[in-house]
């Protein structure tokens, strides 16, 4: 899914785990020959998949407050994994391409997603009981092998992704402020930053069901409509 906003920034929608995706996001690349290729990564995430940390698999189990962010963390990574089985490619392997196609066209890499363990954190504290036994059994059924519930083939088919991210809005309301229209806020600001501060394009790589949010926060001007805190 590309979305291009102007004649300097474009938007490409992602699905993790498919291999159009990372197609689409090599072919873009090359082709706008960007200043700035800008990932949806923290700073934790992008370390994770360059190898310098451990995956979140693979961590020690932390304790206290940390700890229900370390088993959603895994619980998300676990996910991630078996429908990455389906597609036979790894998981984030569409935003390795995306720095290795920057460097090879000599963009700068930005990383513009908010810490993973700040959003996971909020999540916990915005849930109630309700929403989170709710999610807590939708992603349980995830792992199971009942037979994939979604056409992934779909996921970056804008009017698709966006069907998904209405979904859980009404199921999930507060995981749906934290994990998608909180972030939207804080990458939109952040992509607002990167072209008031460069002269060149900007490729965006995000997942599909961010595409929308992002486009409705920017204008033609750059500015942010719901301003986010940085």
């Amino acid at each position: 899914m590309l979305r291009k906003l102007g004649d300097r920034l474009t938007i490409i929608g992602v699905a993790h785990i498919l291999p159009k995706s990372r197609d689409e996001v090599k072919a873009t690349i090359e082709s706008e020959l960007p200043e700035v290729v800008a990932v949806e990564l923290d700073q934790f995430r992008y370390s994770a998949l360059m190898g310098e940390v451990e995956l979140a698999g693979a961590r020690r189990v932390p304790r206290g407050r940390e700890l229900l962010p370390f088993i959603l963390n895994k619980f998300f990574y676990l996910l991630q994994r078996k429908f990455a089985q389906s597609t036979g490619m790894q998981a984030g392997e569409e935003m390795l391409v995306a720095i290795e196609s920057a460097k090879k066209v000599g963009a700068k890499i930005e990383l513009i997603d908010r810490d993973i363990n700040l959003t996971l954190q909020r999540l916990i504290e915005r849930m109630g009981a309700r929403e989170k036994l709710r999610l807590s059994i939708e992603m349980f059924f995830g792992l199971l092998p009942f037979g994939r519930r979604v056409e992934l083939e779909k996921l970056t088919e804008e009017e698709f992704a966006d069907q998904l991210v209405s979904s859980l809005k009404r199921a999930l309301p507060s995981a749906y402020e934290v994990l998608i229209d909180e972030r939207n806020s804080y990458m939109a600001a952040k992509i607002a930053m990167l072209m008031d501060s460069t002269k060149g394009k900007i490729v965006c790589v995000v997942g599909a069901g961010h595409v929308s949010g992002l486009s409705s926060r920017l204008d033609s001007r750059w500015r942010v409509e719901l301003e986010y805190p940085l």
